[in-house]
């Protein structure tokens, strides 16, 4: 059973598909999809491929959601329980206190600890419920040893998975070198993104470059961006969710941008890079081991980016992703994972 708080069609929630589909291509286990939060497309979109979907509502902090969640887990269908980020990692232990519970393997995405004192509390004191970790890159692994207090040896990287069948240099769509050059990027349209120092960094080229600026996704902070950016060629037309769209998406740039202040390890650099575009991203934790070739600026910097923007678009030089895998490799990875968990329980 793989728990999440909701299911938008984001970093981790693509790489969790990817990797349910391989698992079930590979026969390496029978996925499950457990939503906290109801009614996401890409959630309809995974139980249409086949994927078995559970949907549970209510608040965070309803007791009834937590005993429904309970009741789920605990109905001796599931082998082990995986959960992803950090809202569902949290309730699904919680949801197992006191209960003669299944193994609990948790994902990690993060490198830096921005939580509350009272949730990090929370997270340490439900480590006796957490069987093995994952994160996808060595600096998040590190974050989970020291953030969480997991012993080492039980704390797994297994980097993000790629589809070299839908993210690769060509051929480009038509059209895509013709108009200005087009600038772009692809994530949640949230603070930690950077977006905001993005359209800094157009303001600053606009009077210098014939560009213009799309930023593929969705999120809370779209109307304050979409304020800020008045006026500019900047766009954000809302989310893709199907990996050929943003890949077909990425073949229509010039050069991909990241300017997020901190990951795990991006996705959208991943893809961008295995689709061989120059890339300017910022050098925040878990950034730097993602693409050779990647032109970084400090995060939170409008200036620098704006000049390394302007460098990739007068001599482009295209970037190549590091240390990516297939996901039937990611899949496999995973259910050595699942079967150390098992493994632990029952000795």
């Amino acid at each position: 059973m793989h728990v999440m708080g909701r299911f938008a069609a984001s970093g981790t929630e693509r790489q969790l598909a990817g990797t349910m589909l391989a698992a079930v291509r590979e026969g390496a286990w029978e996925p499950t999809l457990c939503v906290l939060r109801p009614g996401e497309p890409y959630a309809q979109e995974m139980a249409a491929a086949g994927i078995p979907l559970v949907e549970l509502s209510g608040r965070d902090a309803d007791p009834r959601r937590l005993a429904s969640l309970r009741r789920v887990l605990t109905s001796g269908r599931y082998d082990v329980v995986h959960s992803s980020l950090h809202g569902a990692n949290a309730l699904t232990r919680l949801s197992l206190l006191g209960s003669s519970r299944p193994p609990v393997v948790v994902s990690e995405r993060r490198v830096e600890d921005w939580r509350s004192r009272p949730a990090r509390a929370l997270d340490r004191a439900l480590r006796p419920l957490t069987d093995q970790w994952i994160g996808n890159s060595e600096d998040v692994g590190d974050f989970v040893v020291r953030a969480h207090g997991a012993p080492p040896e039980r704390v797994h990287v297994i980097r993000n998975g790629i589809d070299a069948g839908v993210f690769h240099p060509g051929p480009r769509r038509p059209g895509a070198r013709s108009g200005p050059v087009r600038i772009g990027s692809v994530g949640r349209l949230i603070p930690v993104k950077g977006f905001d120092v993005l359209v800094g960094a157009a303001r600053r080229l606009v009077t210098e470059l014939d560009a213009e600026f799309v930023v593929v996704g969705q999120g809370p902070e779209r109307a304050a961006l979409e304020q800020q950016a008045a006026g500019l060629p900047v766009s954000f037309p809302g989310p893709l969710h199907e990996p050929a769209a943003v890949a077909d998406f990425l073949r229509t740039l010039d050069v991909f941008v990241l300017p997020s202040r901190s990951e795990g390890l991006p996705n959208a650099v991943l893809e961008a890079a295995a689709c061989g575009l120059p890339v300017v991203s910022t050098r925040a934790p878990g950034i730097e081991g993602a693409a050779a070739g990647a032109v970084l600026v400090p995060p939170d910097d409008a200036e620098a980016l704006a000049g390394a923007l302007r460098a990739q678009v007068l001599d482009p030089v295209p970037a190549r992703p590091l240390g990516v895998q297939s996901f039937e490799a990611v899949a496999r990875a995973h259910r050595d994972v699942f079967a150390a968990a098992a493994a632990r329980r029952s000795s």
